[in-house]
């Protein structure tokens, strides 16, 4: 089965609308995919409107920041209700913080001696889940600096000086929020975090559901690790791209990961999913 289940728009951080992200799905002879931008669900409805009447299944998706003894940890919703209200008060409230960040990151910035303008970096979120990586596209833009990864470098990287920590959920309420919103709750690549064995550990009895077992920057023996520890723990094995924009030569990286042929990452997923409604 082609899936990919980790897949972000400009409804975040991504540089292809929701629509763009479907049709370059479909070239690529997808059969699932799940648009899992930053901290907002914005984009799955307009996804899912692209799909329709086409092969592709449109999961509904996202990824919310959550924190731990203050290490940053992602957490993927699958399979959840996309207008449910608790779920959609909480994402308000993500965005307005994430607003002030930008506010608060453009200040430092300032006293660095680097002048910007909050506009230019909300125009590059197009109205989206706003972050660093808009405000590293508007460094660039204005030739601040010659790339983003300079930019995160030298300014927006953790430790960095213009870095501004945002108040991000507890992984606990992260679980809960997507938990009460109909849907399943899996690690986000767990292998970018050198304590990932304790993290799992201490994640399951939080109501886990699952684990990021396929991604780019996984080896073969931690895939085969986390496909034992999901096993061991009746959780469910996904995996993704992490798409945000196309590869450098113009093509687009979805679809580029394969999950075995013994695997329904879907039908596993929305099993799932029904406990919780």
């Amino acid at each position: 089965m082609r899936v990919d289940l980790h897949l972000h728009s400009t409804a975040s951080d991504g540089a292809l609308t929701p629509a763009e992200v479907v049709q370059a799905a479909l070239t690529h002879r997808l059969h699932a995919i799940a648009l899992t931008d930053h901290d907002t669900a914005e984009g799955v409805l307009p996804a899912q409107k692209a799909a329709h009447g086409s092969t592709l299944r449109v999961l509904a998706g996202i990824e919310l920041s959550a924190e731990e003894n203050g290490a940053e940890r992602h957490m993927l919703g699958y399979a959840f209700d996309p207008t449910h209200t608790t779920l959609n008060s909480l994402l308000d409230r993500l965005k307005a913080g994430r607003i002030e960040r930008v506010h608060a990151i453009i200040h430092k910035l300032a006293q660095l001696g680097v002048q910007l303008e909050a506009e230019r970096v909300f125009a590059f979120a197009h109205g989206g889940s706003v972050g660093r990586p808009h405000v590293a596209r508007a460094l660039v833009a204005q030739g601040s600096v010659g790339s983003i990864s300079e930019a995160f470098q030298r300014y927006l990287a953790n430790g960095a000086p213009a870095f501004v920590p945002h108040a991000r959920l507890s992984l606990e309420e992260a679980i809960e929020s997507i938990h009460g919103a109909g849907g399943v709750a899996i690690l986000a690549h767990p292998g970018r975090h050198p304590d990932y064995r304790a993290l799992l550990e201490r994640l399951v009895p939080l109501g886990l559901d699952g684990v990021e077992v396929y991604y780019p920057d996984h080896s073969q023996r931690l895939i085969r690790e986390l496909r034992a520890f999901a096993a061991r723990h009746s959780l469910l094995v996904s995996g993704g791209t992490d798409f945000h924009r196309r590869d450098a030569d113009g093509s687009a990286r979805i679809g580029a990961l394969r999950f075995p042929k013994d695997l329904d990452p879907i039908s596993e997923i929305e099993r799932r999913a029904a406990r919780y409604r």
